[in-house]
């Protein structure tokens, strides 16, 4: 009876390890998200300030670019509007 006690004990532990890895994955996630939609914002602004017509809408597209990339997700998305741009 003891084994099966230390047994379910050590089960639980792995599950709530394992569902808070979860958590902190999807956390993370929404947090590049987030700063990502921020950055493409503030860039935006930055670019019409300065008459340069890049910009890089805040749709679905971009937020799974940024949620799943981060910052790096928001500069390729630059980096195809810039290419894009420079094409005609």
């Amino acid at each position: 009876m003891g084994i099966v006690t230390i047994g379910a004990a050590c089960l639980l532990v792995l599950l709530a390890a394992a569902m808070r890895s979860r958590t902190q994955q999807l956390l993370n996630v929404i947090l590049r998200a987030v700063l990502g939609l921020l950055l493409i914002w503030f860039v935006n602004a930055f670019l019409d300030g300065q008459g340069i017509p890049v910009h890089v809408g805040l749709g679905a597209a971009s937020l799974f670019a940024c949620g799943m990339l981060g910052v790096p997700g928001a500069l390729l998305l630059y980096g195809i509007e810039i290419c894009a741009w420079l094409m005609g």
